[in-house]
């Protein structure tokens, strides 16, 4: 068989175009069915390497090459699609998303219009497979972002190369594919790695990478190009149905399918099987509509799992077809007619697809972080029930930070950025730390240590308990523990140290024991009171919007929205039984048991009159941690009242 010229139309990377976008739909769809589908975005990074290398390329080589023409084909391929879907969602978001969840919608709207969607979502704690996530319903632009912050970058990079290092361009494509990989691998570590141009970088250079090679190092024979098309997708195929979620990506992983596109593509400047498999009209045409087809599913998909849609087989199979349609009449009446308008040129596709739309989306977005989300939206009997969906904003993460922040623990620092409580007095006494759940009882503490006249600092970190301590003194020390460590450091430094987080000990009770004796010991010695709180209700169910729904007339009104009291025991009875143990061992230690507001002896409720009292399943929200401080003192008194003459007899006791 004998090779042909390049391809000015290569069918076949519309194809793999389809099995990219078929992968990420059909995991968003059905994620055990397509476990790997994810890595579609993996693909897709490959082909737009591939063909911005190979546009500009031939043009610098003709001579012909212009940015701002450049920059126009781009824009008008991209945004005007974008602006429908844009619009579209803002109108739905309207109507479905409640306050808190609406400023976080329209900030990554703005930011999506400011090309920097990757770099907000990246900022936030959940990353890309977390539980919130799959309400983002611009969670997808993330991806939108890294290809506008590449083309930025590539063409100047291009010109320059071309000009002083044109021999040498396989060989800068080579070198920067291993390098980017390595740093990669490295970030893999960090939540908001996935998303972020830095960390993708090798991934569009393997597509620059196959250009040069198609063109300097052709394959010989049809026959080695068929083997490699066939293990091109063999890699893919088996990325798709084998790697997950829970693998440390991108990094080095991401190179299976990465090359298996790359390898894939290299084929293709042969007439080999898997060409005429990947020009098969059906894939082709789905790959031509493959942006729009990418653009429209995600909202669909994500609004479905806000309003907690049960995503059976009929559900999906309508949720498909109204993407399938909307995308074709997007690609048919909006994207093809732009795309080939060649009587536009930069100025008018710059004013009319990006500053008009930019400018209304950014402030849409300032607008609704300035209202707290445009409550107005809703009728008065929903506003009061509604705001209690609320949870503290941390984009800084100065003082609730991830693991990969690593940044020290300084008492100065905290001091400065992490009070609460009675600000007025000058002394810190109290220091919080913990995990998220002791995030979500910082305005709990903050009602109690406010009304005690007590100064307060915090310290969290998500999945890191406050007693998480290295008893094996032969090993290192975990990050967590480091924290931990240095924090119980400074106890001396307060009368109280609070231990908050979600006990995750059911079946390690003894484990825990040691490890809370531990904890509590070293704050004894250091001559200070601990207070421990007990977790709060949960089952692993999430009722967080149950009422919400109901009064939305979304949900049956014959549903409880309640918590089994049984279900909560078997959650929570053995550790909060070794925690009553540790209490009578060290008589000093002060406990706090929010179940003592929150549960009778049939359920623990998850809402009060209007107030919701969880933002997730196990999280409460900040208004509802508040109102269950106020509720706490109405039942007890206040621990820190029991703990001042605790504190007082363990001074004289020292003394």
């Amino acid at each position: 068989m004998m090779p042909h010229a390049p391809l000015i139309y290569r069918p076949d990377i519309d194809g793999l175009r389809a099995v990219s976008v078929i992968a990420v739909i059909g995991f968003h769809a059905t994620p055990h069915l397509f476990p790997g589908g994810f890595l579609g975005v993996d693909i897709f990074f490959v082909i737009s390497g591939y063909l911005i290398t190979g546009l500009i390329y031939q043009q610098l080589q003709a001579r012909t090459f212009s940015l701002l023409q450049f920059y126009t084909r781009r824009m008008k391929r991209l945004l005007p699609s974008y602006m429908l879907v844009s619009l579209c969602t803002l109108v739905s978001s309207s109507y479905l998303l409640i306050p808190n969840d609406f400023v976080f919608f329209t900030t990554s709207l703005a930011a999506s219009w400011a090309f920097v969607a990757n770099i907000f979502f990246s900022m936030l704690s959940w990353g890309y497979f977390g539980q919130r996530s799959e309400g983002f319903p611009l969670l997808h632009s993330w991806s939108l972002s890294v290809e506008e912050q590449f083309y930025f970058i590539f063409p100047f990079l291009m010109i320059f190369l071309f000009k002083y290092f044109r021999q040498y361009l396989l060989t800068v494509c080579l070198l920067g594919v291993i390098v980017f990989v390595f740093i990669s691998e490295y970030g893999t570590s960090r939540v908001g790695s996935y998303f972020l141009l830095l960390y993708r970088t090798h991934e569009l250079l393997i597509g620059s990478l196959v250009f040069f090679l198609a063109k300097e190092r052709r394959f010989r024979s049809a026959w080695l190009a068929s083997l490699a098309g066939m293990l091109g997708i063999s890699l893919i195929v088996s990325a798709l149905f084998f790697m997950r979620r829970d693998m440390p990506l991108p990094g080095l992983l991401s190179l299976v399918p990465c090359l298996g596109a790359a390898l894939v593509i290299y084929s293709g400047t042969w007439s080999t099987r898997t060409h005429a498999m990947l020009s098969w009209r059906p894939l082709v045409v789905i790959g031509l509509m493959s942006y729009s087809l990418y653009l429209w599913h995600w909202p669909i998909f994500s609004f479905l799992n806000y309003r907690k849609i049960d995503l059976s087989w009929p559900v999906i199979s309508a949720a498909i077809t109204l993407t399938v349609i909307l995308s074709f009449m997007t690609w048919r009446f909006v994207e093809q007619p732009i795309r080939h308008h060649r009587q536009m040129d930069f100025k008018p596709v710059f004013a009319k697809f990006y500053v008009v739309p930019a400018s209304i989306f950014l402030a849409v977005g300032v607008s609704s972080y300035m209202t707290e989300g445009m409550p107005q939206r809703f009728s008065s009997d929903l506003r009061q029930l509604i705001s209690s969906y609320s949870y503290e904003r941390d984009l800084t993460r100065s003082c609730a930070i991830r693991a990969e922040d690593k940044l020290s623990i300084d008492f100065d620092h905290l001091a400065k950025h992490c009070t609460f409580g009675d600000l007025a007095q000058e002394r810190i006494d109290v220091l919080l730390y913990g995990d998220s759940h002791a995030q979500h009882f910082k305005p709990f503490l903050d009602t109690l240590s406010s009304k005690a006249q007590l100064k307060s600092i915090y310290h969290v970190e998500g999945g890191c308990d406050s007693v998480d301590l290295n008893l094996d003194t032969t090993v290192p020390s975990t990050r967590c523990q480091r924290r931990n460590q240095s924090l119980l450091a400074m106890a001396g430094r307060f009368k109280y140290v609070v231990l908050a987080s979600s006990w995750s000990y059911q079946g390690k009770e003894e484990l825990f024991k040691q490890k809370m004796s531990l904890a509590v010991q070293t704050i004894l010695r250091a001559q200070a009171i601990p207070i421990i709180f007990k977790d709060n209700p949960s089952t692993g169910e999430d009722l967080s919007q149950c009422i919400l729904f109901q009064k939305r007339g979304w949900g049956s009104i014959d549903t409880s929205c309640h918590l089994a009291i049984n279900d909560v025991s078997a959650r929570h009875a053995s550790v909060d039984q070794m925690i009553d143990t540790i209490q009578s061992l060290y008589p000093a230690v002060v406990v706090v048991d929010p179940k003592q507001v929150m549960c009778d002896a049939n359920e623990c409720r998850t809402y009060s009159g209007n107030t919701a009292f969880y933002k997730d399943a196990n999280h409460l929200n900040s208004k509802a941690s508040a109102f269950l401080a106020e509720r706490y003192l109405e039942y007890t008194d206040n621990p820190f009242q029991r703990g001042k003459s605790l504190w007082v007899a363990l001074q004289a006791h020292v003394q």
